[in-house]
């Protein structure tokens, strides 16, 4: 615990410059872990086996996307592409958790959105994604 609350600090002390007593942080150490982080919030609407358009994002090599769904138990997986238009991996949108890909090489990354089978009285399955890309300077 007395870690964690350490290691936030750090990290707060980091990011806004302020000083703790017996840590020392070099000012290009502070700025080499600079950040700019990117977000858009998306929302979808699909049927059963319904499967959106490519959601491409130009990401430099080293950078990374997030992807958090905001899913109510619906059959939604996403897929998600390399800057080769290579499949990375097909994933089920029902985690509390987002997934982080970073880019190996300039480029787009893509990701497309699929429905399963809806088997409840609703037609249209909906949810948000959110997208976060990550710049670090």
């Amino acid at each position: 615990m007395k870690k964690a609350i350490l290691a936030g600090a750090l990290g707060i002390a980091l990011f806004s410059g302020v000083s703790l007593p017996g840590v020392e942080v070099s000012k290009a150490s502070a700025a080499a872990t600079a950040l700019d982080m990117q977000e858009v919030t998306k929302h979808y609407s699909l049927s059963s086996y319904e499967v959106t358009q490519k959601e491409s994002f130009s990401l430099k090599k080293g950078e990374e996307l997030t992807i958090f769904v905001n899913n109510s138990g619906f059959p939604i997986s996403y897929t998600v592409f390399d800057a080769d238009n290579q499949v990375i991996g097909t994933y089920q949108a029902n985690s509390p958790y987002g997934r982080v890909f970073q880019a190996d090489k300039d480029g787009n990354i893509s990701v497309q959105f699929q429905a399963g089978a809806n088997s409840s009285y609703m037609k249209k399955m909906n949810f948000t994604a959110k997208f976060a890309i990550s710049k670090f300077y």
